[in-house]
């Protein structure tokens, strides 16, 4: 089924590539997280990145979380408005629905890490959501997810960085060590193929994760 929806989701809206980096796909991110996020690439359900919290079906519970958030994004542009943003670059869009930046999240996590920088905080921070088991902690300015997020996390972050040209949001050393703390697993590698899929690309990162020294220098 997710094969199908996969396959289905390419021929209505999969197109030549127009720019040089990134993907070229897809510009819509509202048709994409509800048709090629939710239906194709998290059909059977999955897990939820900063928590690991199982679901079984898109809900008003879960998000789409952008790991390079939008704000980032135009900040780094110079933009304030969607509109704005895409005169200013083309490939706006494109960012915003690209499938390797986004992530399933809770969505009162989400609603609380969406305006924070990714950091590393002091242990006598406390998980802001003990409550649910999760183990995240959060300031105003920085969030710090558990270890086995914060591979995927730094990957999609030095992906946006190579493909789009972006500044690396944080300390680059931070992001190196938590590439090397959390290296690719089976689940990683089985989305980068589904999303090749989707849009026609792959983040180099998952396929050879020692290019991270030669691509994005400290």
């Amino acid at each position: 089924m997710r094969a199908v929806a996969i396959a289905l989701f390419c021929l209505t809206t999969c197109a030549s590539p127009v720019f040089a980096g990134g993907q070229t796909r897809n510009a819509d991110h509202k048709a994409v997280i509800d048709q090629a996020f939710w239906k194709a690439l998290y059909g059977a359900g999955g897990n939820t990145l900063y928590c690991g919290k199982p679901f079984s079906e898109e809900s008003s519970q879960l998000a789409a979380s952008p790991l390079y958030s939008t704000r980032q994004i135009k900040s780094a542009l110079r933009c304030i408005t969607d509109n704005q943003c895409s005169v200013v670059n083309p490939q706006y869009p494109y960012m915003l629905a690209d499938l390797h930046n986004l992530y399933p999240a809770l969505s009162r996590v989400e609603l609380a890490r969406r305006n924070a920088q990714f950091g590393e905080l002091d242990d006598s921070v406390p998980s802001k959501f003990a409550d649910i088991d999760c183990d995240l902690k959060a300031t105003f300015q920085l969030v710090e997810p558990r270890d086995a997020a914060k591979g995927n996390i730094a990957r999609a972050i030095f992906y946006m960085h190579r493909e789009y040209h972006l500044p690396v949001p944080g300390p680059v050393q931070i992001y190196k060590a938590w590439h090397r703390l959390d290296p690719p697993d089976d689940d990683e590698r089985r989305r980068n193929d589904q999303i090749e899929v989707l849009q026609g690309t792959r983040n180099p990162f998952i396929d050879n994760p020692a290019s991270v020294d030669e691509l994005i220098p400290d």
